[in-house]
């Protein structure tokens, strides 16, 4: 068992700090990954990586269960089923990952980082991609370190997570700490002073858990309850108004009575108007984001990276198999271009929902000309369980990635306000109705992440590939070495 009770160990306890997230729990994480590389690193093969990947995924996924069963009416055997067999498709990453481990030994660990930066990124990219639980979102709560995501993304934060754990494995203590310190120094250093902002918004959520049956009746009471606060928010004079996904219960576009009153409630209010939708266009649907000027303007973006068996369906002969549960699937087709908001002279972007959680197309909105960012979520589905507080705080990296505002509004929480620095400057709870006003600013300038993201995930892979050959290649000579010696001397004992 040696080696794999510290991958199991450090799965489970790391699955604990991505759940609630706190400084205390920043430094379980690291703790927590180091114990489970120390794991890999004994044993240096695949299955040691996928038990510790399951210690760690099927904890922190098991929210999937009950939005399958409760929300989605997914039988109990496919529900949990499924949370398994997501948990065993990540941590076959882990098992890479490890398996991979057996060129680096000595020094040669010191490489290690690239490599695990790089089964991240194909974790990212890899059928459709889902980078949820990335190593550096345990470490968000640790503002000084958090910083140098605006440097190399969520990516880097993991990388230099990795190094610390390995200069603690190789026993460097004194390099340990001085690199810590030092990353420490330099992010307090990052940390730019508070402003107040230049605008003001406000943010609405309401306490509905989304539990079937949903009714027409219960709809319209949701969203008679957001034009109420919406009122009253206009009578204190905000520049814009954001509602979360399920607002408007209906598709927007295919009533011409709903476009006139949301452009007189914006005219009426003196206030941009965000709210997510369904919008038409022939027989194609589109999960979209509208933003309406008080002038009776309207853009709108069409959600591009859809949730895979939520948004539609990846794989058709399911339809066949299970047709109970493809019913429950949605049939929208994916946005093909970025499309920016407008407002005052401004351009944001409105990453919606799960896209928060892909740091290079949010990253592309900001090339595109973003100066702050606008999320709008649905995260009732979830329940009360730790997936919320996940998403929002993966959310919440993607400013200090891109060093903007991120203003966010989620059906049942958490909304918030973040400043390009990752401070939170005022959030909700989970399942609160309720309203947060508060203060932003526009920027126009490129962080490094920005500005050389996809050149420092090809410096990750072109590094791993490199030190891969040549460690391969050391190692088949060093083979052929000892096995030509072992020829040599069985030779001379036979002449013996």
């Amino acid at each position: 068992m040696k080696g794999y009770w510290q991958a199991a160990l450090g799965g489970l306890f790391l699955s604990a700090s991505f759940s609630y997230f706190s400084w205390e729990t920043s430094v379980l994480a690291f703790l927590s990954f180091t114990l489970m590389l120390l794991g890999f690193a004994k044993r240096k093969n695949f299955l040691v990586g996928l038990v510790g990947g399951l210690f760690f995924f099927v904890p922190s996924l098991y929210w999937i269960y009950p939005t399958l069963r409760v929300y989605g009416k997914v039988p109990v055997v496919i529900s949990g089923l499924g949370v398994f067999a997501l948990s065993l498709a990540l941590s076959v990453y882990f098992g890479v990952f490890s398996w991979l481990l057996r060129f680096y030994s000595g020094r040669a660990l010191y490489f290690s980082p690239f490599l695990w930066a790089s089964v991240e990124i194909l974790r990212e990219k890899l059928f459709t991609g889902f980078p949820w639980g990335s190593l550096g979102y345990t470490a968000v709560d640790d503002l000084p370190f958090l910083q140098f995501a605006s440097i190399g993304g969520v990516r880097f934060m993991g990388f230099l997570m990795v190094l610390l754990a390995v200069l603690l494995i190789r026993k460097k203590t004194k390099a340990f700490a001085g690199l810590f310190l030092l990353l420490h120094f330099i992010g307090f250093i990052l940390i730019g002073p508070y402003r107040a902002g230049d605008y003001t918004v406000a943010i609405f959520q309401n306490s509905w858990d989304f539990r079937p049956p949903i009714t027409q009746e219960k709809s319209r009471q949701v969203f008679d309850e957001y034009m109420r606060m919406a009122r009253k928010a206009s009578r204190n004079g905000v520049d814009i108004m954001i509602f979360p996904e399920t607002t408007v219960p209906f598709v927007y576009l295919s009533d011409p009575g709903w476009i006139k009153f949301f452009k007189e409630r914006a005219k009426e209010w003196n206030a941009y108007l965000v709210f997510p939708s369904t919008e038409s266009s022939g027989t194609k649907f589109y999960n979209a984001t509208f933003i309406i000027s008080p002038d009776g303007r309207v853009k709108t973006y069409r959600k591009i990276h859809l949730v895979p068996f939520g948004e539609y369906n990846p794989l058709p002969f399911i339809r066949r198999i299970i047709p109970r549960i493809a019913m429950e699937i949605g049939d929208y087709t994916p946005g093909r271009e970025i499309r920016l908001g407008e407002f005052k002279g401004h351009k944001f972007a409105t990453p919606s929902c799960y896209e928060a959680i892909f740091p290079l197309l949010v990253r592309r909105m900001v090339r595109e000309g973003a100066e702050f960012l606008v999320n709008t979520t649905n995260d009732a589905w979830y329940g009360k369980t730790p997936a919320p507080y996940q998403h929002f705080m993966q959310a919440r990296v993607r400013a200090v990635e891109n060093r903007r505002y991120l203003l966010r509004a989620a059906s049942s929480g958490i909304s918030a306000i973040i400043d390009p620095y990752g401070r939170i400057l005022k959030r909700t709870e989970i399942y609160k109705t309720e309203m947060i006003v508060g203060s932003f600013s526009t920027s126009s300038k490129i962080s490094l992440f920005t500005a050389f993201a996809p050149y420092i995930d090809w410096l990750y892979l072109t590094v791993t590939l490199i030190s891969l050959i040549i460690l391969f290649t050391r190692r088949l000579i060093w083979k052929g070495m000892k096995q030509k010696e072992s020829s040599s001397s069985s030779g001379k004992d036979t002449k013996n």
